[in-house]
């Protein structure tokens, strides 16, 4: 290994935030989760980003995964793995999106309303699809029907979704909503 392929593995290393497995998770969320993050650092860092991990606090209160920076400035980002449609589904897919307007616990919002983060990195197939986390919100307030409420995951869309026994409130948008806001795509 030569000396600069060791320096970028030692940067790169440092930069995993540190989550840990949720007692709802009984699949691989939380893999699926670092396997993410783990490419979206690998990719800043070819574009020529200085990354750095959130520390706990930041990742957890306020769902920031990574602060990159370039040319004097600084973005904080929330990345988002690729999901299934429904948990119980055993393929991963790319053409839907989940969005959360309220975390399991109970005094959070989530990710899209109190989160901190200036960018939203959403992983897909073959890029992560990069959008601003406020512009989000007005693309969501568009689209989404808070008055409609789906009974289970799989009728998400565009309507209000919340998993049994707990706090959270969820809904669902295509990959390609995201096309309607600036957005910038990071091939993987």
């Amino acid at each position: 290994m030569t000396s600069v392929a060791k320096y970028l593995s030692t940067i790169i290393n440092s930069m995993f935030t540190n989550n840990s497995r949720n007692r709802f998770d009984k699949k691989d969320s939380l893999e699926l989760g670092h396997r993410a993050e783990d490419t979206f650092a690998r990719l800043a860092v070819k574009h020529g980003f200085k990354v750095t991990a959130s520390s706990g606090k930041e990742n957890i209160d306020e769902h920031i995964d990574y602060i990159i920076e370039r040319d004097g400035k600084s973005k904080k980002v929330d990345v988002k793995s690729i999901k299934r449609k429904s948990r119980g589904d055993k393929e991963l897919q790319d053409e839907f999106l989940w969005i959360e307007l309220h975390s399991v616990r109970e005094n959070n919002k989530g990710w899209l309303y109190d989160g901190k983060a200036d960018l939203i990195a959403f992983e897909l197939s073959k890029t992560f699809r990069l959008v601003e986390r406020l512009e989000l919100i007005k693309l969501v307030k568009k689209l989404v029907d808070f008055e409609a409420n789906a009974t289970n995951s799989k009728e998400a869309l565009y309507k209000v979704y919340s998993r049994k026994d707990r706090f959270d409130l969820l809904t669902m948008i295509k990959s390609d909503d995201l096309l309607g806001i600036k957005s910038v795509d990071w091939k993987k």
